[in-house]
């Protein structure tokens, strides 16, 4: 059951980020006190209404041609999902990205490995740490 909930509400998440480019629906996914690291950039993301607003940024930059539109895809069978008793759960697995044109073939640009922790708000899952690491572009990724 919860390792249902974590991966439908994982699911909802790349999805509003990626599939939709949309911010506002992300608002209800994340916690205020949101951190995002990475390891490329270190500490991204210090809030909620940060990360939000970089989404709505970027989404912004993909209709004006500056930024390419790009998939998110969970590599099969690396999703796990564990308790974290009085808050929430962990996730752990592997992506891939893709850029995404149109008329084109998706082309894969990196992959990664990724850690979240959730919080359970009252019933409701939000995003309040990530950690993505392990990024390695295509030349290097495993097809």
């Amino acid at each position: 059951e919860l390792f249902d909930a974590i991966a439908a509400r994982d699911l909802q998440l790349f999805a509003a980020a990626f599939d939709a480019c949309d911010a506002d629906a992300l608002k209800n996914m994340v916690t205020d006190d949101l951190e995002f690291f990475h390891d490329k950039e270190g500490l991204s993301e210090t809030s909620g209404a940060k990360f939000v607003e970089d989404i709505r940024q970027h989404c912004e930059r993909i209709k004006t041609g500056v930024d390419f539109r790009a998939r998110r895809e969970l590599v099969e069978g690396t999703l796990a999902v564990y308790p974290l008793n009085n808050y929430g759960a962990v996730e752990t697995g592997r992506h891939r990205f893709y850029a995404v044109v149109d008329g084109k073939p998706d082309q894969l640009t990196e992959t990664a490995q990724f850690l979240h922790v959730w919080k359970n708000d009252h019933g409701e899952w939000k995003l309040a740490r990530v950690v993505s690491y392990d990024h390695k572009l295509a030349e290097d990724a495993p097809h």
